[in-house]
């Protein structure tokens, strides 16, 4: 028998390593589990009885854990029924728009508990910034959560942040480039946070669903896309997440609001639908749904421009595409099986398991994946 290799790379863990990977697997199971015992943890985990219990008390003692009556006894002692508690942290999302923002609240499993929109229409003034602040400053006070409690305010904005977080480096669309995050924490209480508004709605889709590698794409007012690879929002060096929706569509095709033309944004947004139709949007699908040639023949060539858009970004990744944001709400079935088939058409190469995913979030991925930002954060730190 050959002697054992040894890995001269392989770091033994510390005691105090040792006891810190220990407490985050036992939260972590709780967590996952949402309910679950002491013995039910011990077998999965392979970890002795005493560290279950001290790991138990410390989170009972800060309020994370709970425990709540007994299951059924199987013939010995009743084990206690022990579940995380939802409620121990609370994170808020906002998402600021020209026409408005808005607002929500969610528990450690990411459910809403409450939500609020401020109709004001964005400016970059002092005045705008301390409205802002007054309006999530008293939406979190309305919460009946002491703000120990509270993780912070994560804001989602249409345009680019600087990795560090404090510099929006690109926002034509709002005309605040080179705001500062300490321009609303000013105003803000709780600690703030900026992210670009498709990456808050890539970490809402992430979030609901186990993903590997991905394109999100935000059907918005304003088109976005993040590529999402290891589970990870992949960012760049100066583009940040990624900025799909300022790809060349055709360099003769409208004016962008970047400068350039014929890019996805002025073919695959919401806005250019709505332009395209010269209606509102629940008005348009309306009459696609019931046949109106006009409008249909304008939504065939809105779901062909996103098929190129999609076939385009295949080339480069082959992985599942996830479609998020506004549209979705007006979008059924038989729209979502046009768009596919548009995208096996326009592909070269037999590929029949391309499919789409659906975001559940809808028009609200947004303020909620700011939200969700904060709270991956915080479960990341036990």
């Amino acid at each position: 028998m050959g002697r054992a290799v040894i890995n001269p790379t392989e770091k033994k863990l510390t005691p105090t390593e040792l006891k810190k990977l220990n407490r985050k697997k036992v939260y972590t199971y709780i967590y996952e589990s949402r309910q679950t015992s002491k013995q039910a943890i011990a077998e999965a985990l392979s970890l002795s009885l005493p560290t279950i219990t001290q790991n138990l008390n410390e989170f009972i003692r800060l309020g994370l854990v709970e425990k709540n009556g007994e299951y059924e006894s199987t013939g010995g002692r009743k084990a206690q029924i022990i579940h995380c508690n939802e409620k121990a942290r609370i994170a808020i999302g906002v998402e600021v728009l020209k026409e408005c923002s808005q607002i929500v609240a969610v528990d450690l499993y990411g459910n809403i508990l409450r939500e609020d929109t401020l109709p004001v229409r964005f400016e970059n003034s002092e005045s705008y910034y301390e409205r802002l602040g007054n309006w999530i400053n008293d939406f979190a006070k309305s919460l009946p959560y002491p703000s120990d409690r509270l993780l912070g305010v994560c804001i989602a904005l249409q345009g680019l942040v600087s990795h560090d977080g404090e510099t929006i480096t690109f926002a034509e669309i709002l005309q605040c480039t080179g705001v500062t995050r300490a321009t609303y924490q000013k105003y803000i209480d709780l600690p703030c946070h900026l992210i670009h508004d498709t990456e808050a709605a890539a970490a809402a889709a992430l979030w609901q669903n186990k993903i590997e590698n991905a394109v999100y794409l935000s059907l918005n007012r304003n088109f976005g896309g993040i590529l999402i690879i290891n589970g990870e929002v992949v960012q760049g060096r100066e583009l940040g997440s990624g900025i799909i929706e300022h790809m060349c569509l055709r360099p003769d095709g409208p004016l962008c609001y970047c400068g350039k033309q014929g890019c996805v944004e002025t073919y695959c947004s919401a806005g250019s639908l709505k332009n395209m139709a010269n209606m509102e949007l629940d008005e348009f699908f309306r009459r696609v749904h019931a046949g109106d040639p006009r409008c249909s023949k304008i939504w065939r060539t809105y779901l062909k421009n996103l098929a190129i858009t999609v076939d385009n970004i295949r080339m480069v990744v082959d992985c599942d595409f996830i479609l998020g944001g506004y549209l979705l709400q007006f979008m059924n079935q038989d729209d979502i099986e046009m768009l596919t088939n548009y995208v096996k058409e326009q592909c070269a190469f037999d590929t029949p398991s391309f499919r789409f995913r659906i975001s559940r979030y809808g028009e609200k991925s947004t303020q909620l994946g700011a939200a969700l930002t904060l709270v991956k954060k915080f479960l990341d730190t036990i």
